[in-house]
């Protein structure tokens, strides 16, 4: 009775641990697709100011799927600078043409992390261009 249990529970743990891998395998194709349409609402956005904020809105709300599933898939890089990125557009204020600019830098490293598949905490260079992202976010403008 107990081995037939246990064969069911390892039957399903193999299924969920192999949900999870196609899951990790499909994460870089669905991050970049997220980010392209960040990059389209980062576009219109700096268009039409009077659709700006809604814009940003929708931003925010994709920018803060990719912070959550960073970590998830070993990018906590990607996390990190989402995290960044979601402090930024979430602020209760009208964005300027130079904010903008910094919502751009942090799509950008976003794109490159992901496209040049870096994971964990991005080496040396990770964590300071993580920190360069912040500071931009704390001093906008």
């Amino acid at each position: 009775m107990h081995e037939e249990r246990d064969r069911k529970m390892e039957a399903v743990l193999a299924r969920a641990q192999a949900a999870v891998a196609d899951l990790a395998k499909s994460y870089g194709p669905s991050t970049l697709a997220d980010l392209d349409r960040c990059a389209s609402l980062l576009k219109a956005a700096r268009a039409d100011l009077a659709t700006r904020a809604a814009s940003i809105k929708e931003l925010y709300g994709i920018a803060h799927n990719v912070k959550g599933q960073g970590g998830a898939f070993g990018y906590p890089l990607v996390t990190r600078i989402a995290h960044s990125l979601c402090t930024l557009v979430r602020q209760e204020r009208d964005l300027s043409d130079a904010d903008l600019g910094v919502v751009q830098a942090h799509l950008d490293a976003l794109r490159l992390i992901i496209t040049k598949d870096i994971k964990g905490e991005g080496g040396e260079v990770g964590p300071k261009l993580a920190a360069r992202l912040e500071n931009m976010v704390k001093a906008p403008g």
